[in-house]
C-alpha cells in the first residue's frame, strides 16, 4: 500500500528554496547584525549601537519574509500598495523625530557635544549633561536644566568654551581724557604682571582701543587656563579697578555736552 500525500518533486524543491532563503536570511540577518554594532561601537554608546544594529537586522529579516513569500507564490501586491502609503504618512508624521536621530547621530558620531563640556549653543551657556539620540540636556550657568533637541543644535553654530585649554578674556577699561595714559598702561600691566593664572605665552596685550564720548578706552587681552577664567575674570577687573583708584586714576562716568543753535536767554523771575 503507497500513500500519496500530494507532493511532487517539483513541490519538494519550491519549499526547500523557500526554506533555504529563510535560512540564509537570518543567517545574514544575524552576522550583518553583529558586523553592524562592531562598526557602530567605535563612534557611538554601547546602547545606541546594539539598538541600531537590531533594527538593521530585523529590517534585514522582513526582506527575507518579503522575498520567501513572492518565491511561494503569494501575491504581495496590496501589502506592497498599503506599506507605501503608511510610509509617506508616517514619513511625514515622524519628520521632526528623524530629524532629531540624524541629527543625534551625528552629534555622537563627530563627537561635536560630549558629557562635561561647556558650551554655548542658541543663547544657552552651560554645561552638557547628557546627549541622547534625540536631544541634548544642559545646565546652563544658572543651574536651569534645558533640553534642546538635537536638530537645532545641528542647524546652528555650537562654542565649545572648555575644548581648549587655554581661552582669551577680553575687556575694556575707560579712563578720563585728562589722565595719564601711560601711567594708566603701568598701573594695569603691573597687575597682570602679577596675576599667577595670566599666561606669559600668549603674551598679555594692552593698547588704547578707542577714543569714547566719555574716556580713552584701553583695551586688555590676557590668556588664562580655561578652567579657570571666570574666577580670573572676576579677580582681574576688580584688582585692575582698586589699582587705578589707589594710583588716583580716574575712571570716568558718561557725560553729554549740550550745544544750542542760537544763544539762550535766561530771565530770572523776582516773583
Amino acid at each position: 500500500m503507497v500513500l500519496n500525500l500530494g507532493f511532487n518533486l517539483e513541490t519538494l524543491i519550491a519549499i526547500a528554496k523557500i526554506v533555504g532563503i529563510i535560512v540564509a536570511g537570518f543567517a545574514v540577518a544575524y552576522y550583518i547584525r553583529k558586523a553592524v554594532a562592531k562598526l557602530l561601537i567605535r563612534s557611538l554608546p554601547v546602547h545606541i549601537s546594539v539598538a541600531m544594529a537590531k533594527a538593521v537586522m530585523y529590517v534585514t529579516i522582513a526582506l527575507t519574509l518579503f522575498v520567501a513569500a513572492g518565491t511561494a507564490g503569494i501575491d504581495l501586491t496590496g501589502v506592497v500598495i498599503a506599506g507605501g502609503i503608511a510610509g509617506i504618512v508616517l514619513g511625514f508624521a515622524l519628520q521632526p523625530v528623524l530629524s532629531n536621530l540624524f541629527a543625534g547621530l551625528f552629534l555622537f558620531s563627530e563627537k561635536i557635544v560630549t558629557p562635561g563640556s561647556l558650551i554655548e549653543v542658541d543663547n544657552v551657556v552651560g554645561t552638557v549633561m547628557e546627549v541622547s539620540i534625540m536631544s541634548t540636556k544642559i545646565q546652563r550657568v544658572d543651574g536651569v536644566i534645558v533640553r534642546i533637541p538635537n536638530s537645532k543644535i545641528f542647524e546652528v553654530a555650537v562654542k565649545n568654551l572648555s575644548a581648549p585649554p587655554v581661552r582669551r578674556i577680553d575687556f575694556v577699561i575707560s579712563i578720563a581724557y585728562k589722565e595719564n595714559a601711560e601711567e594708566a598702561y603701568r598701573v594695569i600691566k603691573h597687575v597682570i604682571d602679577e596675576h599667577p593664572f595670566v599666561l606669559v605665552d600668549p603674551p598679555p596685550d594692552i593698547f588704547v582701543h578707542n577714543l569714547g564720548s566719555s574716556g580713552v578706552e584701553i583695551l586688555v587681552r590676557v590668556w588664562v587656563p580655561t578652567k579657570l577664567w571666570y574666577e580670573v575674570q572676576k579677580d582681574l577687573l576688580w584688582k585692575i579697578k582698586k589699582s587705578l583708584s589707589d594710583a588716583g586714576i580716574e575712571i570716568p562716568f558718561n557725560q553729554v555736552d549740550l550745544w544750542f543753535r542760537t544763544p539762550l536767554k535766561i530771565e530770572v523771575s523776582k516773583e
